[in-house]
C-alpha cells in the first residue's frame, strides 16, 4: 500500500489551503485586546474581573469570557512572539481543514468530497479571523467527529470545558446535538429504535455536564451565562459588522448562499431529519449574522455529506497515482516552507492602527491618562489597550457587550452622525484621533472649537481650543 492515495493527498491539500489562510498577517483588532489581556493574566497571576482599560466605565464587572484564550496567546507571545501566534493559528485552521475532509469522508467520491470541503474553506478565506473564535471552530469540529464516529461520550466533557472557557460560541454545541436529537424524534418516533436514541441522549447530557464543568474556572458560573446575557444586549451590537445580517456583497456571503441548494438536494436525496434539521437551522442563524456563516458551512457538509455518496463518479480516493504520490509530499514540503517563512516574519501587522499619531500624543502626555479627554473609535481603543495595558483610560473598544449604552450609543453618533457637540462635550472631549476623509473629520476640520493639528495619511488628530490640554496639544513635543 502506497503511503499517499488521492484522498490523502488531497487532504492535505486542504490542510495546506487551510494553514495559509490560518496564518496571515494578524491586524484583527480583538486579539490586540486579547493579548493585553493575557499580559495582566501573566503579571497578577488572576483574571481581571473589572474593567481595567476604559475610562468611560472603569472598574465595571466584566466577565473575560475567552481568558483562557488570552492566556496561551500571551504565553506564546512571550516565548516566541507574534510569529508564532500566527503559526498557532495557522495549526488550529489546519486541523480545521483536515477535520472537513475526514468527515465528509462518508460522501465517498472525491469530487462530492472536494467540492463539499471547498465551500468553508472558502468562506474561511474572508471570515476566519485570528482570535479565539477559531478554538470554537475547532471544537465544533471535534464535537462532529466524535458524534459522527459514535465516539466515547465522556469526550465532550473535556471538550466542553475548554470550549467554555475559550469562546462564548459553546451554546452551538449544545443547538447542534438538540437539534440532531429533535431530528433522530422525526425520523424513528419515540418508541423506535430506543438504542438509537439513548446513544444521542448520552451525548447531550456529557455536553451538558462538560458546559457544567466548564463553570470550574477562575471567574466561575458566570461564564456560562454570559451567552445569553450578551444576546440580551443586541442594541449594543448593532453595529457590529459580524452581528449583521450578510448583505452578499462579498464572495464568502456568496458561498454561503451555495449551501441553500446543497440542503435542498440532500433533502431531495433523502437525507435523514437528523441531518437536516440541524443543517436548516443552523443555514437560518447565518442569514441572521455574519459570525454565524463558519459555522453553519461546517455544519452542513459535514451532517449531509453522506446524502451525496454515489453522485459523481467512481473516484473513492484510495487509487494510487503519480499524481497522488507527488501531491502528497509537495504539500507537506510547501507546508514547511510557509511555516518557516511565517515564523521569519513580524506577527501582528499594525500600520492599519494610527501608530504614528499614538506616538504624536503620548510625546505630548495626551494618551493613556484619565485626565485628558481622548476621543476615538473601537478599533484605535483595542491598539491603545494592546499598546498601555491599564494605563490605556480608551473611550471605547470592541467589547460592545461590556460598554453601557450610553457610550456605545454615542460612538454610534460619531460613526454615522448626529449630535457631534453634544457628544463630545458629554465625555469631556478635548482631543479627537479619528479616521481621514469621515463626516466627523470634516466637521471637526470646519469647526470653530477645534484645530486639526494633524492631517496626513489615514488620520487626523484635532485639539478643542478652549481645553486646558489646547496647548499641549497643538504645541511642539
Amino acid at each position: 500500500m502506497q503511503r499517499f492515495n488521492l484522498s490523502k493527498s488531497l487532504g492535505l491539500v486542504s490542510m495546506l489551503v487551510a494553514f495559509v489562510i490560518g496564518t496571515k498577517a494578524i491586524t484583527d483588532n480583538s486579539l490586540l485586546t486579547h493579548l493585553a489581556t493575557g499580559e495582566l493574566i501573566l503579571g497578577d497571576g488572576s483574571v481581571p474581573s473589572t474593567d481595567p482599560y476604559s475610562r468611560t466605565a472603569p472598574g465595571s464587572p466584566w466577565t473575560v469570557q475567552s481568558w483562557l484564550a488570552s492566556l496561551v496567546y500571551a504565553s506564546l507571545d512571550r516565548v516566541v512572539g507574534g510569529a508564532g501566534l500566527r503559526l498557532l493559528h495557522g495549526a488550529v485552521a489546519a486541523l480545521i481543514g483536515a477535520g472537513i475532509w475526514r468527515l465528509t469522508l462518508p460522501a465517498r467520491q472525491v469530487v462530492p468530497r472536494t467540492l463539499l470541503t471547498m465551500i468553508p474553506i472558502v468562506i474561511g478565506a474572508g471570515l476566519w479571523s485570528p482570535r479565539p473564535f477559531m478554538f470554537g471552530l475547532l471544537a465544533m469540529v471535534v464535537l462532529l467527529s466524535v458524534v459522527q464516529a459514535h465516539g466515547p461520550p465522556w469526550i465532550l466533557v473535556p471538550l466542553f470545558w475548554l470550549w467554555v472557557n475559550s469562546h462564548g460560541s459553546f451554546p452551538l454545541g449544545l443547538a447542534l446535538l438538540g437539534g440532531m436529537f429533535v431530528g433522530e424524534l422525526f425520523d424513528r418516533g419515540r418508541s423506535e429504535d430506543s438504542a438509537e436514541l439513548s446513544w444521542l441522549l448520552r451525548y447531550v447530557a456529557t455536553a451538558v455536564l462538560g458546559v457544567l464543568v466548564g463553570a470550574i474556572n477562575p471567574i466561575g458560573p458566570r461564564i456560562v451565562w454570559f451567552p445569553v446575557q450578551l444576546l440580551g444586549r443586541r442594541e449594543a451590537l448593532e453595529g457590529v459588522v459580524e452581528w449583521q445580517p450578510p448583505s452578499f456583497t462579498s464572495p464568502p456571503e456568496l458561498v454561503f448562499l451555495g449551501l441553500v441548494p446543497v440542503v435542498a438536494l440532500a433533502a431531495r436525496r433523502g437525507a435523514p431529519w437528523r441531518s437536516l434539521l440541524p443543517s436548516t437551522c443552523f443555514v437560518l442563524g447565518g442569514f441572521l449574522a455574519i459570525r454565524n456563516i463558519s459555522v453553519a458551512a461546517v455544519v452542513v457538509v459535514v451532517l449531509l455529506a453522506p446524502s451525496f455518496r454515489d453522485l459523481f463518479g467512481e473516484e473513492d480516493g484510495a487509487s494510487t497515482n503519480v499524481l497522488s504520490r507527488t501531491l502528497g509530499p509537495a504539500m507537506v514540503v510547501a507546508g514547511l516552507f510557509v511555516a518557516v517563512v511565517v515564523a521569519g516574519q513580524p506577527g501582528l501587522k499594525l500600520d492599519l492602527y494610527p501608530v504614528e499619531q499614538v506616538d504624536y500624543l503620548e510625546a505630548r502626555g495626551l494618551v493613556g491618562t484619565p485626565e485628558v479627554g481622548l476621543i476615538h473609535r473601537e478599533a484605535v481603543g483595542n491598539y491603545l489597550a494592546y499598546r498601555y495595558g491599564p494605563e490605556s483610560s480608551v473611550f471605547i473598544d470592541d467589547r460592545f457587550d461590556f460598554y453601557p449604552t450610553s457610550v456605545t450609543g454615542d460612538h454610534l453618533t460619531l460613526l454615522d452622525g448626529g449630535d457631534y457637540p453634544g457628544v463630545l462635550d458629554r465625555w469631556g472631549g478635548e482631543v479627537v484621533l479619528w479616521e481621514a476623509g469621515t463626516v466627523l473629520a470634516d466637521w471637526l476640520e470646519q469647526s470653530e472649537q477645534w484645530k486639526l493639528v494633524v492631517a496626513e495619511d489615514d488620520w487626523i488628530i484635532a485639539c478643542r481650543i478652549n481645553s486646558p490640554s489646547y496647548e499641549r496639544c497643538s504645541g511642539p513635543s
